[in-house]
C-alpha cells in the first residue's frame, strides 16, 4: 500500500463540510423512510408486537456495550497511527481490537439468554398469545449481539480513515431495510419472528460490507491477523471510561420520563416527551460533524495541537451557525406549531417545555465538541467523570421539581444541567488544553442565546414576526461580519455564485 493510500488529509474544510452532508444524508434518509413505514407496520404487526420489536431492538442495542467502547477506541488509535504515519501497527490494532470486542459481546450474548425468560415471564407484560413468539424472538436477537458489536468497530476503522462516503451508503441501506423488511414480510406471513430472523440476515450482510471496506482501505488488516497482549491493557483502559460513558448517558437521557410518570402521570410523560422526541433530533446536526471531527481530533493532537484546536474552535462555531436560525423558529413559534400539528391541548401543556428543551438541545450541541474532543485525543475519562459526578445530583434535582412543578420543572432542570455540562465542558478544555474561544465569539453566542428568552415572554403572534424577522438580520449581519473568516466568507460566496451560474 503506498503513502497515498495510507495517509489522510485531514485539512480540508470541504473535506469536512462533504463528509458531514453524508453522514446528515445517512441518518436522514432512513428517518425519512421510518416516518412513512411505521405506521403501515403498526397497522400489519398490530401495537403490542410492534411494541415487542422495538423491545428487542433496545434491549440489543443496550447490550451492544459490551464492546466497553472498543470500537470508539479504534477509531481513535488508528487515526493516530495515521496522523503519526504508523501504519504498519494497524493490523495488530485491529484484531487485537476486534478479538477483544467479539469475546466481549459474546459474553453478552450469554448473559441475555439465560435472562431472557425472566424478561419475558416476570419483566415485560406481554400478552400469553405471543409470549411465545416473543421468546423466540428475543433468543435470535441474542445472537446477533456479536454482529452489532463487531460491526461498531469495523465502522470505526471506517471513519479513522475518513471514508465517509461508503460508511453513509452502508448505513443509508441497513436503515432503510430496517423499515422496508418488515413490511415486505407482511405481504407473506405476519410473524415477528421471521421479520427478525430477515433484520439478522440484513445485519450479517452489512457486517460483510463493512469488513470488505476496511480490507479494500488497507491490505495488510486480511493478511496479517495478529492479537497483541501488549495492546490489550491500553485498549481496554481508553474504552474502559467510554464504556462508564455510555452506562451513565441512559440514565441522565431517560430518568426524566421514568420520573414524570413515577410522579405526575402517563399522559403528563405523551407532554413531555412528545416535543422532547421531536426537538432532540436536531441532534443528528451536531452528531453528524463530531463524527467527522472524532478521527481528526485523534490524528492530529499529538503531532499537531494547534489544528486539533483550530477545528475545534471551528467546529463549535459552525454548529452555532447552523443551528441557532431552526432554535430561533422554535422557540419563537412553539406554541403555534404545536398547536397545528398536535391540536390546543398539547400546545397549552408542551409549548413550555419545547421552548426550554429547545435552547438546551443548541447547547448540548455545541457541548457535543469538547466531549468528543476530549475522548478523540484519549481523554475520555474526563467528560465520563463530569457526567458521573453529575448524575446524583441531577436524579435529586429532578425528583425535587417534578413532584412540585410538573413536566415544566422537569424540562427546566434538563435545560440547566445541559448549562452546567456545556460550561464545565469548555472550562475544563480551556484549563486542561489551552483552548480559547476568541472572546467576541463567546460574547456573541452568549448574547444570540440569552436573547432567546425573549418570546417566553410574549403571546402576540405579530410580535414574534417581527421579532424572528429582526432577529434574522441581527444574525446574519453579527455572523458574516464577526464570526467568520475571510476564507470561509470566499468560500461561501463561492458556492452561492455556483448556485445562482446552475441556475442560469
Amino acid at each position: 500500500m503506498n503513502s497515498q493510500e495510507t495517509r489522510v488529509k485531514f485539512s480540508s474544510g470541504r473535506l469536512i463540510a462533504k463528509h458531514t452532508i453524508y453522514n446528515l444524508l445517512g441518518y436522514g434518509i432512513p428517518l425519512i423512510v421510518a416516518l412513512i413505514v411505521i405506521p403501515l407496520i403498526i397497522t400489519g404487526l398490530g401495537k403490542e408486537r410492534f411494541g415487542i420489536l422495538n423491545l428487542v431492538w433496545v434491549v440489543v442495542g443496550y447490550f451492544s456495550f459490551f464492546d466497553f467502547g472498543i470500537g470508539r477506541t479504534l477509531t481513535k488509535i488508528i487515526a493516530e497511527k495515521i496522523g503519526s504515519n504508523q501504519t504498519a501497527e494497524i493490523p495488530s490494532v485491529f484484531w487485537t481490537s476486534f478479538i477483544l470486542m467479539l469475546v466481549f459481546s459474546l459474553s453478552g450474548t450469554i448473559i441475555l439468554l439465560f435472562s431472557i425468560p425472566f424478561l419475558i415471564n416476570n419483566f415485560f407484560v406481554i400478552s400469553q398469545g405471543v409470549q411465545k413468539e416473543a421468546l423466540y424472538t428475543f433468543y435470535i436477537l441474542a445472537i446477533s449481539i456479536p454482529i452489532v458489536t463487531t460491526t461498531a468497530g469495523l465502522r470505526g476503522v471506517l471513519e479513522a480513515y475518513q471514508k465517509f462516503g461508503a460508511i453513509n451508503i452502508i448505513r443509508t441501506l441497513l436503515g432503510i431495510f430496517t423499515f422496508l423488511i418488515p413490511l415486505l414480510c407482511l405481504v407473506f406471513i405476519n410473524s415477528l419472528f421471521w421479520i427478525v430472523i430477515l433484520l439478522i440476515l440484513i445485519r450479517i450482510l452489512i457486517w460483510v460490507l463493512y469488513l470488505v471496506q476496511c480490507f479494500k482501505i488497507n491490505v495488510k488488516i486480511k493478511k496479517e491477523i495478529k492479537f497483541k497482549y501488549k495492546l490489550v491493557v491500553p485498549i481496554l483502559k481508553l474504552g474502559g471510561w467510554i464504556t462508564v460513558a455510555n452506562l451513565v448517558a441512559p440514565f441522565l437521557i431517560y430518568s426524566d420520563r421514568f420520573l414524570i410518570g413515577a410522579l405526575v402521570s402517563a399522559t403528563a410523560v405523551a407532554y413531555y416527551a412528545t416535543p422532547y422526541e421531536v426537538v432532540t433530533k436536531l441532534l443528528l446536526i451536531s452528531g453528524a460533524l463530531v463524527v467527522v471531527l472524532f478521527p481528526m481530533f485523534s490524528a492530529s493532537f499529538s503531532t499537531n495541537p494547534d489544528f486539533s484546536k483550530k477545528i475545534f474552535i471551528r467546529g463549535t462555531k459552525f454548529i452555532f451557525l447552523i443551528l441557532y436560525p431552526i432554535i430561533l423558529l422554535i422557540v419563537t413559534f412553539a406554541y403555534q406549531g404545536i398547536n397545528l400539528w398536535l391540536g390546543t391541548g398539547f400546545a397549552n401543556n408542551s409549548s413550555f417545555v419545547l421552548q426550554l428543551l429547545a435552547v438546551g438541545v443548541l447547547l448540548n450541541s455545541l457541548a457535543s465538541i469538547p466531549f468528543n474532543f476530549f475522548q478523540g485525543v484519549g481523554r475520555p475519562k474526563i467528560p465520563a467523570i463530569i457526567n458521573s459526578i453529575e448524575l446524583p445530583f441531577y436524579l435529586l434535582l429532578m425528583w425535587l421539581v417534578i413532584g412540585k412543578w410538573g413536566i415544566n420543572g422537569a424540562a427546566f432542570v434538563w435545560l440547566f444541567r445541559i448549562i452546567i455540562d456545556s460550561a464545565i465542558l469548555f472550562f475544563v478544555a480551556k484549563k486542561m488544553i489551552n483552548i480559547h474561544l476568541p472572546k467576541l465569539t463567546i460574547f456573541i453566542i452568549t448574547f444570540l442565546i440569552l436573547i432567546l428568552t425573549v418570546p417566553f415572554f410574549t403571546e402576540n403572534v405579530f410580535v414574534k414576526i417581527i421579532f424572528v424577522f429582526i432577529m434574522f438580520i441581527v444574525y446574519l449581519l453579527v455572523s458574516w461580519n464577526y464570526l467568520l473568516r475571510v476564507d470561509e466568507k470566499v468560500f461561501f460566496i463561492s458556492k452561492i455564485k455556483k448556485v445562482n451560474f446552475l441556475k442560469v
